[in-house]
């Protein structure tokens, strides 16, 4: 079958302008009804452990806040100070935040302790805080 130049190139015009309009349309079509989502799945355990996570950093800045220690908070206090071996106090400072304050045995007053020893007790009351919140959780949910 001959077909002449003019025939071919009208026909490559034809199909190419029908290719275009049809993944055009099918773009268009296919962004509108289609958007796509990213499901996020969490385990059980996640999800505790993620509650967990949070209930523990708003007790830390319920206790940051400068109110008057509850009861739960002087009893993870006491748990501190056993684990220790002497009496705390905290206090609460704008710019350093946590501070403890430990009894000298010298002169049988409190004192500022150091540095490292702050940073050691922060890190020890946030894990008797998380074991504390988790082992409440617990038996939460086998309770359900």
């Amino acid at each position: 079958m001959n077909a002449p130049v003019f025939q071919v190139q009208w026909m490559l015009r034809c199909y190419s302008r029908q290719l275009a309009n049809k993944s055009g349309a099918s773009k268009a079509t296919m962004g509108k009804t289609k958007t796509q989502r990213d499901d996020v799945t969490i385990s059980p355990e996640g999800r505790r452990r993620l509650l967990a996570d949070k209930i523990t950093l708003e007790m830390i800045n319920q206790l940051m806040g400068g109110t008057e220690l509850s009861p739960m908070f002087r009893s993870f206090l006491e748990t501190l100070a056993q684990e220790y071996g002497q009496a705390l106090e905290i206090l609460n400072d704008d710019e350093k935040g946590i501070i403890f304050k430990g009894l000298d045995r010298t002169d049988g007053k409190m004192k500022l302790l150091s540095p490292s020893e702050n940073e050691g007790l922060k890190e020890r009351l946030i894990e008797i805080i998380q074991s504390t919140v988790k082992e409440n959780l617990g038996s939460l949910t086998s309770c359900s």
